[in-house]
């Protein structure tokens, strides 16, 4: 189960030019979640999409993983990254929250496997976009709308 299509699509989108940098500034600034970023662009590549109560359950769902342990081991690494002396437990740090994050998209992927979405529509990745940053909270000296639009253009880039 660890291997699927959201997997495999998002390891092959985050390293094209310009998303891990979208994606690390909306996870920094706007509190979204990078795997449910990457789950939008799945979506559309797929030509689904989910509304607002599907993400916002879809969120709850997942919560307590994120919260407890995928959230804490990025802290703990970003926390570590001034200490030359912790730099090899940095490095095991980096897999572990990888794993998490993996863990964390077969969460995802089964909860599609659950819930049937819809047919995408003109907009649906903008809006979901445009949804999963608004939820993390916008900083006033930021341009949600320019991230969002930024994101929009690194995801359905060839």
């Amino acid at each position: 189960m660890m291997n699927n299509a959201l997997w495999a699509f998002s390891l092959h989108r985050y390293q094209q030019p310009g998303v891990a940098e979208a994606c690390l500034e909306a996870q920094d600034y706007y509190a979204a979640d990078v795997n449910l970023l990457l789950y939008a662009a799945w979506l559309q590549a797929q030509g689904q999409r989910r509304d607002a109560a599907e993400w916002s359950a879809l969120g709850r769902a997942l919560a307590p993983w994120r919260q407890r342990v995928v959230v804490p081991l990025r802290q703990l690494r970003r926390d570590w990254r001034g200490l030359p002396e912790a730099q090899s437990l940095r490095e095991r740090l980096k897999v572990l929250e990888l794993e998490a994050e993996r863990e964390q998209q077969a969460q995802i992927w089964r909860w599609h496997g659950r819930n049937t979405a819809s047919p995408a529509t003109p907009g649906s990745l903008l809006q979901a976009l445009d949804g999963l940053l608004d939820a993390g909270g916008a900083p006033p000296a930021r341009s949600r709308q320019a991230l969002v639009q930024r994101l929009h253009e690194v995801f359905l880039a060839p």
